[in-house]
């Protein structure tokens, strides 16, 4: 799997998706993530699962994915907004210190 586009500020998203994919669907491989146009993209491989499993798969990715959608690219912060043709979500502070870098 690649994720070296996964910015910093996703690093815990990342990490807990992951940890709930290994919990909960050991044989999923997820083969990319990126951050694609500002939001969390997962490519995965579904292997032998039933339809009910594959509907909880894809759930749970998308709790993760709407998650991403206000979780600041650069801090973390459960905050972040689209920052519209830039395609990255920043909070407000983030935001600020980059305008005045």
């Amino acid at each position: 799997m690649t994720d070296s586009r996964i910015p910093m500020g996703w690093f815990d998203l990342v990490h807990d998706l992951r940890l709930a994919l290994q919990r909960e669907f050991p044989s999923v491989d997820v083969t990319e993530m990126s951050s694609d146009r500002g939001w969390l993209h997962v490519r995965y491989s579904c292997g032998d699962l039933d339809a009910d499993a594959r509907v909880r798969l894809d759930r749970l990715v998308q709790r993760y994915v709407t998650q991403s959608l206000s979780t600041c690219m650069s801090c973390g912060s459960g905050y972040g907004r689209d920052r519209g043709a830039r395609n990255v979500v920043t909070c407000d502070s983030c935001e600020k210190e980059s305008c005045d870098a």
